[in-house]
């Protein structure tokens, strides 16, 4: 598995994101590091050229570069003017004529000739200083230590021309040092300022993508997810003028074309099922009423529960249906003109299950399949086919049991005559816990029932008093 595939996108995005601060400002703390120190070496080096020359200065001012005397008494003195702001100090001091050889030193020992192919001989071909471009390693005449140093060196000038040269090596360790200490407490803080500053980026960019890109990535998301799970009416609206809206307005035109094709499909599919119901009507007329009381009485006692219109319809052509799998049972045994036996019955028991078959292709409508397959569950768990026991049986199919049932007390059959509408509700107010139903649905049918009843015989005494 790629490394990273299991972090949330927000989460690589502000890793990278954080990656690229941190490596951008270390890089700039690295290099402006090294472009002050270049700073400070070049400054200590510009105070030993102003040293030189003041040297220079008093050489030409008393007499001859060449005069060695001179040369020598300047660079004695010159170690007592050397102050500790020049960040530097003399190792070793001397000049030269144009051949190389010594005019004067000042040091532990004495040098060799200088050898002009070099940067000694670059001075005087070009009569411009050499500010010492590489910082050397050597031995302090004093202590005896490894000190970072740089040489030096300026023309001498006399009747215009460059007769000598005046080189010193200078101890930067001063510099060095407080190069080094300049290092930690920068280091601190540039760590300090990139800590900081990436915590209030990332923040602040962390709310951008969370904003700007995780939300609608997580709305379409959901969007897709919705629709996925059948709610092909679902949409996505505020569609922003950026990638998004384009990917959401196409998510929208996917979900249109979807939901048209399903609805072609399912009413396709529903006049095959209507189709099947007027064959069953034709094979078996008990049925169809029977069908037809169920969906009214299933409806009456939708509306006293409060359910809202979607719920009412699909309670009705669930109702309507719900034995829509008989069309499968012989008619021998639908229209037997007595009770069924114990075999017959088992037979008739598969009935929800043919029913649920036949509709299980409406997907967005599962609430046929569940009033089809489960109407004949009790709330004790003791009903049929699959045992479901209280509220884990669909709420539409628990109401269709009791109108079903009722009709079937009520309504008359080849082999027998219905009872009574009060003998049916003494029934039904004796057997309220006895497990077949769900309590609370059926004492609010028993009370519809009983206002029916009550508002009926109201009319029939306003007709016919006495």
């Amino acid at each position: 598995m790629p490394l990273g595939t299991n972090l949330s996108l927000s989460t690589r995005i502000l890793g990278m994101i954080v990656f690229g601060l941190m490596l951008t400002s270390l890089l700039i703390g690295w290099r402006s590091e090294e472009v002050l120190e270049e700073a400070m070496l070049e400054q200590s080096k510009r105070h030993a050229l102003i040293f030189l020359k003041g040297m220079k200065q008093e050489i030409q001012r008393n007499g001859s570069p060449l005069d060695k005397a001179l040369v020598q008494r300047v660079l004695t003195n010159s170690t007592d003017i050397i102050e500790p702001s020049f960040g530097f100090s003399l190792l070793q001091s001397y000049a030269f004529d144009e051949h190389g050889q010594l005019i004067a030193y000042l040091g532990s020992s004495s040098p060799l000739p200088k050898n002009m192919s070099g940067h000694a001989g670059e001075v005087f071909r070009t009569g411009l200083p050499y500010l010492g471009d590489d910082i050397e390693r050597g031995v302090d005449p004093l202590t005896g230590k490894m000190v970072h140093k740089v040489d030096i060196i300026i023309p001498l000038h006399e009747a215009g021309r460059v007769v000598a040269g005046l080189e010193v090596e200078i101890n930067l360790e001063e510099t060095m040092a407080l190069i080094q200490a300049f290092d930690n407490s920068y280091e601190l803080d540039i760590l300090v300022i990139v800590a900081g500053s990436t915590l209030l980026v990332v923040l602040f960019i962390g709310w951008v993508v969370k904003r700007g890109l995780i939300a609608p990535l997580r709305e379409l998301g959901a969007l897709t997810e919705r629709i996925a799970h059948g709610e092909l009416s679902s949409r996505i609206s505020g569609l922003r003028q950026d990638e998004f809206g384009h990917l959401g307005d196409s998510i929208n035109r996917m979900a249109d074309n979807i939901e048209h094709l399903f609805d072609e499909q399912e009413q396709a599919y529903l006049q095959a099922m209507q189709s099947l119901a007027k064959a069953l009507e034709a094979k078996d007329a008990y049925t169809a009423r029977h069908s037809s009381r169920v969906a009214k009485y299933s409806v009456a006692l939708g509306r006293r529960l409060g359910l809202d219109e979607r719920q009412l319809r699909l309670l009705k052509q669930g109702a309507m249906m719900h034995d829509l799998g008989k069309i499968g049972i012989s008619d021998t045994i639908l229209n037997k003109p007595t009770p069924l036996d114990d075999d017959e019955f088992e037979v008739m028991r598969e009935h929800p299950v043919f029913t649920a078959s036949i509709m299980r292709p409406l997907k967005r409508f599962k609430e046929f399949a569940e009033i089809a397959a489960w109407h004949h569950e009790r709330w004790d768990g003791n009903g049929y086919p699959d045992g479901l026991a209280g509220e884990s049986i669909p709420l539409l199919a628990r109401i269709v049991a009791i109108a079903d049932s009722w009709d079937a007390m009520t309504g008359d059959r080849v082999y027998r005559k219905g009872m009574t509408v009060d003998k049916a509700l003494s029934i039904l107010e004796n057997e309220q816990e006895s497990g077949q139903w769900d309590p609370r649905l059926l004492r609010l049918f028993i009370e519809m029932i009983r206002g029916e009843q009550q508002a009926r015989q109201a009319v029939e005494e306003d007709l016919f008093p006495g």
